[in-house]
């Protein structure tokens, strides 16, 4: 007999999930209740911190922006003290997100001052306008102080000014902006356009990197019946330099200044030039600097008394070498630290680049100058050089004081006071070459001495000797004895 088959389940009585042998009953599961309150609860909280953490920044922010802005001041302040400027603040009005610094840069020449007023508008960080991140952007601009020069600025930039926007990052790297808007502008019947200049410069760390560039401007005056015109093509201006730290005043590196044309037409005379290029490049060689400064022309035309004269890569090469490095960035920082002279009848010698500061650094200026003399640096004249129709003509030389390393202090000192006994301590070179045709055009052109002195006269004086198509000339002065031609001079 078979068992009967059990019946199903009703919806009545579930079926259990898991058996129970012990005899306790089993606790039957609730169903879980929805909590919609717990996730908005969650959100407000993090708004509210996120607002709260946003604001403790920017109040942080804010105090770090007045802190960057006075070291920018006292930066801006030494080295306008250097050229003769001065800074002094105005106002500084802080707020939670947005503060304003005015300064006043004044610049004093021929008992005559001029003063600049110079506002910075600083956004804090975070979220500094809402336009990154970062400590702070800082938009410059600048106006005339004077009534009238005012006036003029805004007849230039009647629409927008000139201005400078510095983003400031979270590890203090910067990234500026150089903006100048186009116009034209009419003074007195002249009329002056120019095109926009814009440019970047970023300094990260102790890098910084330098980049303009401008289109150029036009100059129109009809004048009474002779009318006068002028411009200026591209302009760029590039740099790179590297210091050892914030306080290394020199830093190595190259800027490049270059000029694609420039020109000046007026009645019957005109000037035109074309490929301007001027060079500076600072290197280091163990504890020694050497820096050249290049200026190069690709093509000059000038009027003279019988037509335009025209001239092509005119070059002019200099290099100062063999530079001890510590002293020399001693003496720049203290140079720079030096207060400007004031025209006074009791200010002190203006010759004197050391008469404005106090004694102790007097001394010390004195102390590295006599270090970098006694290291025997070298001034060199790599090249000067004229291409006319009839050929080169080509210069160069070196100047040294070798004889200064043997020297005391204080006969070192003496120097200043007698710098003909210089001559004594010093290696001098200079050597001339070109060809006669050449030559006789450049000494054509030398004004009343034209007429005085011809190539042939100075090769039957000994002063050139003569190599096929080309005359040289070879003066020498070592330490009190002097030579022309290898011949010495009496």
């Amino acid at each position: 007999m078979t068992d009967p088959i059990p019946p199903s389940p009703t919806p009545s009585s579930p079926t259990p999930r898991s058996s129970n042998t012990s005899g306790t009953p089993t606790p039957r599961s609730r169903p879980a209740r929805s909590r919609p309150d717990r996730p908005l609860a969650a959100v407000a909280l993090g708004a509210l911190l996120l607002v709260g953490a946003y604001a403790g920044a920017t109040a942080v922010f804010s105090a770090r922006a007045q802190t960057l802005t006075a070291d920018l001041t006292a930066t801006l302040r030494a080295r306008a003290a250097a050229s003769g400027a001065q800074v002094e603040p105005v106002s500084y009005t802080r707020g939670f997100t947005h503060s304003i610094q005015v300064l006043r840069l004044t610049f004093s020449e021929g008992g005559t001052s001029q003063g600049l007023i110079v506002t910075n508008d600083i956004q804090h960080g975070p979220l500094p306008a809402f336009r990154g991140v970062g400590q702070a952007t800082v938009t410059t601009t600048f106006r005339p102080e004077d009534p009238q020069a005012q006036a003029a600025y805004a007849r230039a930039f009647p629409n927008r000014q000139p201005q400078i926007v510095t983003a400031i990052g979270l590890a203090g790297d910067t990234h500026s902006r150089v903006d100048v808007p186009g116009g034209t502008v009419t003074e007195q019947g002249t009329t002056v356009n120019w095109q926009p200049l814009g440019g970047t410069m970023d300094v990260q760390g102790n890098d910084t990197r330098l980049n303009l560039s401008w289109p150029g401007l036009t100059v129109s005056d009809p004048g009474d019946g002779q009318p006068t015109s002028g411009s200026i093509g591209r302009v760029t201006l590039t740099g790179e330099n590297r210091r050892n730290g914030p306080e290394d005043p020199i830093g190595l590196g190259r800027a490049t200044l270059t000029l694609d044309r420039a020109s000046l037409d007026a009645d019957a005379d005109s000037m035109n030039l074309t490929g301007l290029n001027i060079s500076a490049d600072t290197t280091a060689q163990g504890g020694y600097l050497n820096s050249t400064v290049k200026y190069d022309v690709g093509t000059l035309t000038l009027p003279g008394p019988d037509g335009p004269q025209s001239l092509r890569d005119l070059q002019l090469h200099l290099s100062l070498g063999h530079l001890a490095r510590e002293p020399l960035a001693r003496l720049a920082t203290l140079l720079n630290e030096a207060p400007a002279l004031k025209e006074t009848p009791t200010a002190p010698d203006p010759a004197d680049p050391f008469a404005t500061l106090d004694p102790a650094r007097q001394a010390q200026a004195r102390a590295d100058l006599l270090t970098l003399l006694k290291d025997t640096p070298v001034l060199r004249l790599e090249r000067l050089n004229v291409t006319q129709p009839g050929g080169n003509v080509t210069l160069t030389g070196q100047f040294s004081l070798p004889g200064a390393a043997s020297l005391s202090d204080p006969e070192l000192q003496g120097l200043a006071d007698q710098p003909a006994a210089a001559l004594s301590l010093a290696d001098v070179q200079l050597k001339l070459s070109g060809t006669q045709a050449a030559l006789n055009t450049l000494l054509g052109s030398a004004g009343p001495f034209a007429q005085m002195v011809d190539t042939e006269t100075l090769i039957g004086a000994g002063y050139l000797t003569r190599s096929g198509d080309q005359l040289s000339l070879d003066l020498r002065f070592e330490q009190g004895r002097a030579t022309l031609n290898g011949q010495p001079l009496d």
